[in-house]
């Protein structure tokens, strides 16, 4: 075993006893041992029934004498207890079945959390480099694979308690033939060994095949209505196509391995096992009270074995996902972003500035902006024009305190917007974009987003502000109207006044708008305009854009274009 299967084997195996807890794994423990320990009992017990009904009572030596007593019971009662004992290893195998579920649930919930805070809480800088569809898929995905790695250490746990107990009960009645027993068995096992060998790949390439194909289905309906309209859903549908086949390939190339080395196991196994019975009865004249037990108890630990080899198969298939998914986090928390500590933030009374800020991406020869220098009077409306890719958006993302630049300063004030501060900044902004994020709730839930709950007087005053409260009155629900996935069942007008509405509602020193008339027809831009217009002095207004009848509205006009400033 490499250093680092060992390391995420440790990993997994570390992160299995966090979600258990030692207590619950303790119990999960006594309950394993207690299932084995009844099986052994079990099967020591056809000792005696086979005697009685073999009339063979020599060949135990020591454990003769133990078992004497119970073969002159009736056998009726011999047996009643073999069955109960069944059905009280059942109920056990039942309760560890239920732990062993309940652990892997716990685990996969354990992990999508873990991964999605981290994300969450990473800079944005880095986020807005990463594949939204590829954490979404690892969050979503491989995080199932992760919660049956519990599942199957378990598992291994469970035969291997097994395993030792029934080796100590064919001991206990035969050591020569159990010893040959194992012989034969440790054959079968180097055997399967050569048949099954496989790259050590495959769970990597599972995991790859199925994260494309998540992005795939993300990708492809977050953007279905372009594709429509565009005529692409043919496209879409082959390249999802090709990526399904390639899962589907992967996946069949494990169970196909498994299956051969299943099949190899128990042909070599049964030639085995012929074999045994052929020495023990026709060469050692092995009484039927030693062979019938002892053979019982390995063709037992048949199943047992490969249940242990399907479990660490499955376990290596499935460790990759964990690595994917600790790497995520230990990316995402690298990238952390500097916490909100609570402290009151930096109110705008004066002036928003940038100092020579200089602003630069990977991958990018030139920087975004390179010493550069901007002046906001608190209160005034601002719009920022240029073509696409000029820095109109990580203007914006500075000015709102999403991100820091490289050099240079973002004050407000005079106070420098550093890690807490910045971050306390963002209290105080607003942001309304383009496409607005609306979820299928309420539409009182849906202003309500990321704030303390305000009463239902606070919300109208924000839909007035945002011309959108004579519509919402109209719904025979009112602030009750649940608004549908993403808002479709409204407008986009309606749609865009509901995100200024719950904009508003935050009460911000700077409301950034980001094209937020460039999706609307006439009638609608004109709304927006005028609440825009309502909204002059009583708060700093950042538009995006370049359409004409918004910078109409502008004091002040950045034309990042040719970084020239306007009043």
């Amino acid at each position: 075993m490499s250093a680092e299967t060992r390391r995420t084997t440790v990993a997994a195996l570390r992160q299995l006893v966090d979600a258990a807890g030692v207590g619950r794994l303790t119990w999960i423990g006594i309950l394993m041992a207690v299932s084995s320990l009844t099986e052994g009992i079990g099967l020591l017990l056809l000792v005696p029934i086979t005697g009685v009904i073999a009339g063979e009572g020599a060949g135990l030596g020591e454990l003769g004498r133990y078992l004497a007593p119970l073969q002159g019971m009736p056998v009726e009662l011999l047996l009643a207890s073999v069955v109960g004992l069944v059905v009280f290893r059942a109920v056990i195998v039942y309760l560890v079945l239920e732990a062993k579920t309940q652990l892997g649930f716990t685990m996969t919930r354990n992990i999508r959390i873990d991964t999605y805070t981290a994300v969450l809480g990473a800079e944005w800088r880095w986020l807005s480099g990463q594949s939204s569809a590829s954490h979404a898929a690892r969050i979503v995905g491989e995080a199932d694979r992760v919660g049956s790695l519990g599942e199957d250490a378990l598992s291994v746990a469970t035969w291997a308690i097994t395993g030792v107990v029934l080796i100590a009960t064919a001991f206990a009645i035969s050591w020569q033939l159990t010893a040959v027993s194992l012989f034969a068995a440790g054959v079968v096992a180097i055997a399967v060994v050569l048949l099954r060998a496989r790259k050590l790949r495959e769970g990597e390439r599972y995991g790859e095949a199925y994260q494309a194909m998540q992005e795939q289905v993300t990708n492809g309906l977050f953007h279905l209505r372009a594709a429509r309209i565009g005529g692409a859903e043919v496209s879409l549908a082959s390249r999802f196509a090709r990526t399904a086949r390639a899962v589907e390939e992967s996946e069949l190339r494990f169970h196909r391995s498994v299956s051969l080395a299943h099949v190899a196991f128990q042909a070599i196994a049964a030639a085995m096992l012929g074999a045994l019975i052929y020495v023990a009865l026709l060469r050692f004249h092995t009484p039927l009270t030693v062979l019938v037990p002892v053979l019982v108890i390995m063709a037992r630990l048949v199943p047992i074995a490969s249940g242990i080899q399907h479990s660490v198969r499955r376990w290596t298939f499935n460790r990759p996902a964990l690595d994917a998914l600790h790497g995520l986090v230990a990316q995402a928390r690298a990238h952390q972003e500097h916490a909100d500590d609570g402290s009151p933030p930096p109110v705008l009374r004066e002036r928003l500035e940038l100092r020579g800020v200089s602003l630069r991406y990977p991958g990018r020869q030139r920087p975004v902006f390179d010493d550069f220098d901007l002046s906001i009077a608190a209160g005034c409306v601002v719009a920022i024009c240029g073509p696409s890719g000029v820095g109109k958006s990580s203007l914006a993302d500075m000015l709102g305190g999403l991100i820091s630049p490289d050099a240079g300063e973002v004050a407000i004030d005079g106070e420098v917007l550093r890690d807490g501060a910045r971050v306390r900044w963002r209290r105080r902004v607003a942001y309304v974009e383009q496409v607005p994020y609306l979820f299928d709730g309420t539409i009182a839930e849906n202003l309500c987003w990321g704030l303390p709950g305000h009463d239902d007087a606070a919300l109208e005053r924000a839909l007035d502000r945002a011309a959108a409260l004579s519509f919402v009155q109209a719904l025979p629900l009112g602030l009750q109207t649940r608004v549908g996935e993403a808002g479709r069942q409204f407008s986009g007008g309606e749609r865009q006044r509901l995100a200024l509405a719950r904009a508003l509602l935050r009460e911000p020193d700077l409301l950034i708008l980001d094209e937020v008339t460039a999706a609307l027809d006439g009638a609608n831009e004109n709304a927006v305009r005028g609440t825009i217009r309502a909204l002059k002095g009583s708060c700093t207004i950042l538009i995006l854009g370049h359409r004409a009848g918004l910078l109409e509205l502008a004091d002040q006009i950045v034309d990042l274009g040719t970084h020239a400033t306007a009043p």
